[in-house]
């Protein structure tokens, strides 16, 4: 039994809606400065301590406004943006652009988790998802959470999550 029972979206259906945002404008497209995202990205922000870090893994990135305004202030940061949504990745690619090799922004075509191909060598500091593993099913869920560990550097790497729902049984490992 799941903790929170509410159906979750398939891949296909989750890249729909997020291409809707992009195309759209809708208000989910904006989550890093509306109500719906704007404290929960403020207290993650407040805990990243990004200028302790070199790299970031952001797993669906959205439009990029999230990198934006950290790289803005971090200078030496390297960011990598994966989505499954190709609008939202053509945003982040254009909003993105002016920080030139520091930052890119990857499709993740079909969405499984699973192929996101990180190196595990433990090379990032931050892992950062926000609004996203809430769509997910639970074993992609864990999946994302799998990759997270993979690619962290076991001293330094921070993982940072902002959502919006009560979890999954799974979520509890021991």
């Amino acid at each position: 039994m799941l903790f929170d029972s509410r159906p979750t979206l398939s891949r296909a259906e989750a890249r729909s809606v997020y291409d809707g945002f992009a195309v759209k404008g809708h208000a989910g497209g904006r989550d890093a400065s509306s109500g719906y995202g704007g404290p929960a990205v403020q207290a993650l922000l407040a805990m990243a301590a990004f200028a302790d870090a070199r790299s970031v893994v952001d797993y669906g990135c959205g439009q990029g406004k999230l990198a934006e305004l950290v790289l803005s202030s971090q200078p030496e940061l390297r960011w990598r943006g994966v989505d499954q949504s190709p609008m939202m990745v053509e945003k982040a690619s254009a909003r993105l652009e002016r920080f030139g090799p520091r930052c890119t922004v990857e499709l993740l075509p079909d969405g499984d988790p699973a192929s996101l191909a990180v190196p595990a060598d433990g090379g990032a500091d931050r892992f950062v998802s926000t609004y996203c593993l809430d769509l997910m099913s639970e074993t992609d869920m864990m999946a994302t959470l799998d990759k997270a560990e993979a690619c962290l550097h076991p001293e330094r790497g921070l993982l940072l999550l902002a959502g919006i729902t009560w979890g999954y049984r799974m979520s509890v490992r021991a």
